[in-house]
């Protein structure tokens, strides 16, 4: 590993490697996405392209899974409160300013910055999810794979049942996706200040209205005993295991390690 100058001019928020490990890309206060590639012969990082990507400070960055297209792709977040998707254009040159195009930008109905996206595990499909200082977990899904251009609105979560936090507190919110395919339901983490939440989704009631095979979302347990903010959450892979392992970084100072056990019914997990 080697340090590397990588040109912002302001903080850098956040840090991606790609699916194989080849690539890199990085957000920053600068309003810039840069990506950056692997020279396997120096044994170094050469810059694929910078560009300006938002107009505000952008916050994440997250790769799709290589399945979905032939090329690269990559989603951003930012105070500028919408979500874009990019694509890597390879025919053009190296640092042009014109590598990576804009496929969509997502409008997002918040009242403050967008302060998470995360494309979600491939063998969900082409989904993404993203959290504000709303409180509002909303996924998107790309439900034409050929048209990369159109993403639809299938989710809206209110995870805050109280009111906004103050400004000071509101980047504490962050999303991770549980990555095993062989868990009984699809599952994520919504962080939201101190406090963590798993939901899970359940098949929707025919019986009352609601669109058959479509699906809705409950939460089935918190993640407990956070003395502070949490900052960082992360899903192990399962490895084989017969349970989850899900870690927090909390501002109190202690990285908190949870097994989270799946009971009999599917709605539910024991900590």
């Amino acid at each position: 590993m080697q340090p590397f100058v990588t040109g912002h001019e302001e903080l850098i928020h956040d840090i991606k490697y790609d699916f194989y490990g080849k690539h890199i890309a990085t957000a920053s206060s600068d309003q810039h996405i840069k990506v950056f590639d692997f020279d396997a012969a120096t044994t170094s990082w050469m810059l694929n392209d910078s560009w300006k990507a938002h107009d505000s400070s952008i916050l994440r960055v997250s790769w799709a899974h290589p399945e979905f297209s032939s090329s690269k792709i990559l989603a951003s977040c930012s105070y500028d409160r919408t979500v874009k998707v990019w694509e890597e254009q390879p025919m053009e040159l190296h640092g042009s300013g014109r590598r990576w195009t804009r496929l969509a930008t997502l409008a997002i109905e918040s009242y403050g910055p967008i302060y998470d996206v995360k494309f979600a595990p491939n063998h969900l499909g082409l989904k993404l999810g993203c959290i504000g200082s709303d409180g509002i977990f909303r996924i998107y899904e790309s439900l034409e794979p050929n048209d990369l251009t159109n993403w639809t609105l299938t989710t809206e979560i209110p995870i805050l049942s109280q009111s906004l936090p103050a400004k000071s507190l509101q980047s504490s919110f962050a999303i991770e996706w549980c990555p095993s395919k062989f868990t009984k339901t699809e599952k994520f983490i919504v962080v939201a200040l101190d406090q963590g939440f798993i939901y899970t989704n359940v098949p929707k009631d025919t019986d009352s209205g609601e669109d058959a095979g479509s699906e809705k979302y409950v939460k089935i347990c918190d993640l407990p005993e956070h003395n502070g903010l949490i900052r960082s959450v992360s899903w192990a892979p399962s490895m084989g295991r017969s349970y989850h392992l899900i870690a927090t970084g909390c501002k109190d100072g202690y990285v908190r390690i949870f097994k989270a056990t799946e009971t009999s019914t599917v709605t539910s997990m024991e900590m």
